[in-house]
């Protein structure tokens, strides 16, 4: 990477980061792209050249989102493949806890935001991204023999994402903390991958599920 890339990565790494900080303190409503542009040392017409507008910059910031959720994996790439599912879950609900008023303004912009050709294009691959996630998991475990195969890894994957993607909503409208929003998830992720798993790992889905509702009965307890 040449001098000049480096400089425009920093610059637009600086409009990145004021952005989250505009969402978690003040809401996205808050961000103004001139103010944006200020604060991060840049002139507006740059911000518009590294970036974008406003929507533009908030699906970059989905992605770099994403971006740290695969980063936060990569130890998990040769791990059980259970572990690997796991850790999808685990790794990203620490993550959103670092930063819980940025992630939920963000979500609930995102929400609202209209489906241009752009912001469709971002959530497709933001999706096909999160789905492989999962499928990579699925594909080990088929390969370890834990799971039949008669569900695809890249469908199977899908499924165990629409698992994530629901509670993760509910968790950043507030009708569920982080800590429920990883069991709801996890537990879609077990019952998924027992949907096709052998006699053995079924049963250690079902362990898993089991412990899951106990401890849900003792929190609301």
């Amino acid at each position: 990477m040449n001098t000049r890339a480096i400089n425009m990565q920093k610059r637009r790494d600086r409009i990145l980061t004021e952005a989250r900080r505009v969402i978690a303190e003040h809401g996205y409503d808050a961000l103004n792209t001139r103010d944006l542009a200020k604060a991060a040392g840049v002139t507006a017409p740059t911000l518009y050249n590294l970036i974008g507008n406003k929507d533009q910059i908030l699906v970059a910031l989905f992605l770099e989102a994403v971006e740290r959720v695969e980063e936060r994996l990569t130890p998990f790439e040769n791990a059980r493949p259970l572990d690997m599912a796991e850790a999808i879950v685990v790794q990203s609900a620490e993550l959103f806890a670092g930063d819980e008023n940025y992630y939920k303004a963000a979500i609930i912009a995102g929400d609202r935001m209209g489906r241009n050709p752009v912001q469709t294009q971002a959530a497709d691959l933001i999706n096909a991204r999160s789905s492989e996630m999962a499928a990579k998991a699925c594909r080990a475990a088929q390969a370890e023999g834990l799971l039949r195969g008669n569900i695809s890894a890249s469908a199977m994957g899908e499924q165990m994402y629409v698992c994530y993607r629901v509670p993760f909503r509910d968790w950043a409208f507030g009708l569920v903390d982080l800590d429920e929003f990883a069991r709801i998830a996890l537990r879609g992720f077990y019952m998924c991958l027992a949907s096709d798993a052998v006699d053995t790992f079924r049963q250690q889905l079902l362990t898993k599920l089991q412990k899951l509702n106990e401890a849900s009965f003792q929190k609301a307890g």
